[in-house]
Order: structure tokens, then C-alpha cells, then sequence
């Protein structure tokens, strides 16, 4: 173990282990402290968002993690039932055609996986502690961080109870709802009060007789007896999540009382061996502040939200995508401090868009009978009298929508920070499902299928670590640019001409330029995180000036020397 990492990492959930694995890319030395003594056996977060799918295939892992659910469904569907044996509600089901397959390929080269958390996080953790830089102790659990002007001491116990200390140069906050490095700092949060709490039942089981044939990993139940859904985590090991009121005692909930939820829920006699039972409230919330000088917070420390959506986990997992960048660029290439202020007002406003949304989607859930405070409405549900409430429900699924279909909300929103140079366009706005896309410096730069070599690849493959600078053909000066500024800079710039090096393969090369607001002679710098930074649409006049200035800008170099 190194006492003296240049960052140390609080949390070795997937939002820590993200950060080390991207630090420990960039040779930077890290330290991984996790409470647990063993990674998650237990599902906690599930699906893994095609954007969140993207950057692991930026790190190499998104292939490993999509084997995780081999022979597994796939399919991102919803479906509502009664019961597992009673009647069928209704059915949502995204990219359910060629169409829609086709659109979601022109987006991103990567799409959803429903892996679970409980899943990929082993091999997080294999890959980043087989990189050089990177240490991961399990059994650790901080209990203080001192902070001085140029570092911060944090004090940590073992397993076996013994104290110790490691002073880093900087700390990554990735320890939960109840982070110690929030509670240290004294950092607040604002949000919405709980909704209720759900209680989890993880349980194993063959339900392939009753299910009929449904391959869809979600099922929600509803009726008098219970009202709750079914997660798939494995061909015979599932979950049943059930709420009870906000303000309930977590503590009363026994086991016979799970395991007469469960039973209700299938409607017939099926053994089944309960293995764990947990809860988290369905509220939300957003720390006022995400850094206190060398401290940064993420994921969880930082944001939690219900899950109906997702954007829990996967936000975190992009707070560490943004955040590391900024770091390395911190630690390796002589980054101002305004680069690294530029963490909060990028990742602060997505945080509490998705929390807003995944409020609004828990709300949308009484409309199919979840959440329902008056339970003598589905007394009457499996009966013939129960029809009206039926086609109530049935009516009020469409509206559930936004918790698949959120390929605008994954990928649309943009940056406003120091760490973007505007160029004056106005913004290209998404919706929650429909994604726009846009090379408005702000937002994530679009993917688009090109042959590198004769290799068909996406534009986001030729991300890698540095920054990449996209050019129209016509890109002599350009290259001479980055050329002097490399030397003069020594920051990583790496010059792709669309249409040349990056031949489209399913458009014309006036297409793709068109896709990033890019004439012949134009040019559009990417920032190792994928979004864009500086865009000038044509030539220059002064290619090296405009992009020197850009860097300077982004990386906040004023008053570095040039060497």
C-alpha cells in the first residue's frame, strides 16, 4: 500500500472503482479504501445505461460486463400482472422494432445492458487493481480527513481495528448516502422528502412455469395483497421489492411478512429460499456542494435518487468520468484550479435534472396502482368487477415511458462551465426520450460509424485519455496547430480529419460534417471526457491562436508559461 497516493478514493462501489480504474489508466497513484470486506453479493442498482456503456468501452470493459448476463433476457421491457399467475396489465417495451433498433445504432455504439450492479463490480475491481497505480484495501472504513493547503490526511481503521493514516493529494468522496467525507466537511443537501420505503427480497426460485414464456426483467404486480415488482437477476434468482408508507417502521418488516409478499405476488404455490432482505427510501436529494478544496464528491456522497430510471448509479459513474479527467489533467499537465471548479457546475445541474425526473417518474407509478395510498381501489382488481381499474391501469402505463426511453435524458444535456468555449449557437434541446444531437460545445460529442485503417469503429473509439481534435478535410493548418501547441503545451492533442483518417461508412463525409456543425476547413476539440469543448465551424484565419486559446481556456492555463 502506498501511504502517499497522488489521489485517494473513499468507496469502492462502482462509482469508486470507475475513478480508479480511469486514474490508474493515466499512471496516476491511487488508493481505493472500501468499509466492506467483500464486494457486493446482494443486487443493488440494475441496468446500465448505454451512455454509462460508452465510457466503459472507453475504459475495456464494456465487453466483460456485457457477458455478465450471457443466456440472460436482454430485453428492456416492463411488464404489469396481478399476479405472476393472473391477469396481464400491460406491457412497455423499448426499441420493440427495426426502426427504432436502427435509430438507437445512429446514436451510440453501445446500448443498454441489465447487469446489475452486484454483477460488474467484481470485475471493476479486477481491472483496476491490475494496473500498476492503483491499490484497493478492503475492511478499511475513514473515519476523519484533515485538510492542509497543498493535501489531506484522512484516517482510516482496518479489519482488525488498528488505525492508520495516508495523506493524498487529492480525495474522491465515493462512500454512499451516508458518506463520512460529506458529514466531515459538513456539507448540506436540499431535495424532496421520502415517497416510502421500499423493502427488498432477494430470493432464489424457478418461476419459468408460471411466468409463461415472458422473458421481461422487470414485472410489476399489482393487487389488494401487494403491490411491488420483480427484478430477474438470474435464470432462478430474483427480487421482489415492496413499499411501505413513508414513515413506517423499516425494523417491523419480518421475514413472514416477505415471504407473504412474495407468495402473494406469485399467486401460486412455488418453493422459494429467501437469501437477503434490504430497503432505501424513495427520496431525493443533492449536496449544496461538491467540493470543499481538495475534497470532490460523487456519486451517492453527492446525489441519490429513486431508481425509476435508473440514472442513480450511471450518474456517479459519469461524476467519475468528468471528475478524473480534470485530475490527471490537474496532476499530469499543469491544469489550473478553474478546471477542477468546473466539476460542480457541470455534474451539480444533471444531478438535479435526473433527481427532478426520477421524483416525476416515481409520481407517474400511482397511475398503474404503485404508490396507491388508498389500497381499497384494487379490491376489486382480479374480478370482473375490478375491469374499470384494469383499463385504468392499462391507461396509465404509456405514461411510464421515460423510465426506458431516455436516450435524451442519458445523452442530451450539455455543459456550461469555464472548461467550454461557447461559439455563439444556440442549443440543440433534447427531450427525455427523444435525443437531438448536437457538437454545440457543451454537449457530448455524436457518434457516427467510420472506417479508421479499413477498421469500422465508432467516432468515440478514437477517444483516449487526450484530447482529439475532429477536422473537415480540408485541415493543413489544423494540423500544423496542434502540432505547436503540443510542443508548446505538452497537453495531448490528437488530429482525426473526417473524411480522410474517419471515412463514413453509413453517410457521406458532407453528412458527418454536417452531424458537427463543421464546414470543410472547420474543426471541433474533444475533451478527454467525449464532450466538446471549442468548435470553429470553418477556418480560423489564425488556426494556432484559436486553438491555443481554446486549451487555455478549458484547462484554465492562464498565466502559465509557455515553454
Amino acid at each position: 500500500m502506498t501511504d502517499n497516493p497522488e489521489v485517494l478514493i473513499i468507496g469502492g462501489g462502482p462509482v469508486g472503482l470507475s475513478a480508479a480504474l480511469a486514474l490508474g489508466r493515466a499512471d496516476i497513484t491511487c488508493l481505493v479504501l472500501e468499509r466492506r470486506a467483500e464486494f457486493s453479493r446482494y443486487p443493488k442498482a440494475n441496468g446500465v445505461h448505454a451512455r454509462t456503456m460508452e465510457i466503459f468501452r472507453e475504459w475495456g470493459v464494456a465487453e466483460p460486463v456485457k457477458a455478465l448476463t450471457a443466456g440472460m433476457p436482454n430485453e428492456v421491457t416492463i411488464a404489469w400482472m396481478t399476479r405472476l399467475t393472473g391477469i396481464e396489465l400491460g406491457e412497455l417495451v423499448l426499441g420493440a422494432d427495426e426502426e427504432a433498433a436502427r435509430v438507437f445504432d445512429g446514436q451510440s455504439p453501445e446500448q443498454m445492458s441489465t447487469v446489475g450492479q452486484h454483477m460488474f463490480e467484481p470485475v471493476l475491481a479486477e481491472v483496476a487493481a491490475g494496473l500498476d497505480s492503483v491499490t484497493i484495501e478492503l475492511g478499511c472504513e475513514v473515519v476523519e480527513l484533515t485538510a492542509a493547503a497543498d493535501s489531506v490526511t484522512a484516517t482510516y481503521t482496518d479489519q482488525a481495528g488498528a488505525r492508520h493514516s495516508v495523506v493524498a493529494q487529492y480525495v474522491i468522496g465515493a462512500d454512499g448516502i451516508r458518506s463520512v467525507a460529506r458529514r466531515t466537511l459538513g456539507i448540506g443537501e436540499h431535495g424532496e422528502a421520502s415517497l416510502g420505503t421500499a423493502i427488498n427480497v432477494q430470493f432464489d426460485a424457478d418461476l419459468d412455469a408460471v411466468l409463461g414464456g415472458r422473458r421481461s426483467p422487470i414485472i410489476w404486480i399489482i393487487n389488494a395483497d401487494t403491490q411491488g415488482a420483480f427484478i430477474r437477476d438470474s435464470p432462478t434468482r430474483w427480487r421482489y421489492n415492496f413499499e411501505i408508507p413513508p414513515g413506517a417502521d423499516v425494523g417491523a418488516v419480518t421475514q413472514d411478512r416477505c415471504e407473504r409478499e412474495v407468495a402473494d405476488a406469485i399467486g401460486a404455490v412455488v418453493p422459494f429460499t429467501i437469501h437477503h432482505i434490504w430497503s432505501w427510501g424513495h427520496d431525493q436529494a443533492v449536496t449544496d456542494k461538491w467540493r470543499e478544496g481538495r475534497v470532490f464528491l460523487a456519486g451517492d456522497a453527492a446525489h441519490h435518487f429513486p431508481p425509476h430510471g435508473g440514472f442513480g448509479m450511471n450518474s456517479g459513474i459519469q461524476d467519475a468520468h468528468n471528475l478524473v479527467w480534470k485530475l490527471i489533467a490537474r496532476l499530469r499537465w499543469g491544469a489550473g484550479d478553474g478546471l477542477l471548479e468546473s466539476y460542480e457546475a457541470e455534474r451539480l445541474p444533471v444531478a438535479e435534472f435526473n433527481g427532478d425526473k426520477m421524483m416525476e417518474n416515481t409520481r407517474q407509478m400511482e397511475k398503474t396502482g404503485f404508490l396507491t395510498q388508498d389500497k381499497s381501489l384494487l379490491s376489486a382488481i382480479e374480478t370482473d368487477a375490478g375491469e374499470p381499474v384494469r383499463r385504468a391501469i392499462a391507461e396509465g402505463i404509456p405514461a411510464q415511458r421515460d423510465q426506458l426511453a431516455s436516450h435524451g435524458q442519458q445523452f442530451g444535456y450539455q455543459y456550461v462551465s469555464g472548461a467550454v468555449v461557447p461559439d455563439g449557437t444556440e442549443p440543440l434541446v433534447s427531450g427525455v426520450a427523444e435525443y437531438r444531437p448536437t457538437a454545440r460545445p457543451g454537449a457530448r460529442a455524436p457518434h457516427s460509424w467510420v472506417a479508421l485503417d479499413g477498421e469500422r469503429i465508432s467516432t468515440i473509439d478514437v477517444y483516449d485519455g487526450g484530447f482529439v481534435l475532429f477536422t473537415g478535410p480540408d485541415n493543413a493548418g489544423w494540423v500544423r496547430a496542434a502540432d505547436q501547441v503540443r510542443a508548446e503545451l505538452a497537453v495531448p492533442v490528437k488530429v482525426l480529419g473526417l473524411g480522410t483518417d474517419l471515412v463514413p461508412v453509413e453517410e457521406s463525409t458532407g453528412r458527418l460534417l454536417g452531424r458537427y456543425g463543421l464546414e470543410p476547413d472547420g474543426a471541433l476539440l474533444v475533451r478527454p471526457d467525449g464532450f466538446v469543448g471549442f468548435r470553429s465551424a470553418g477556418r480560423a484565419g489564425d488556426e494556432h491562436g484559436a486553438l491555443s486559446g481554446a486549451l487555455s481556456q478549458v484547462l484554465d492555463l492562464a498565466g502559465r508559461r509557455v515553454k
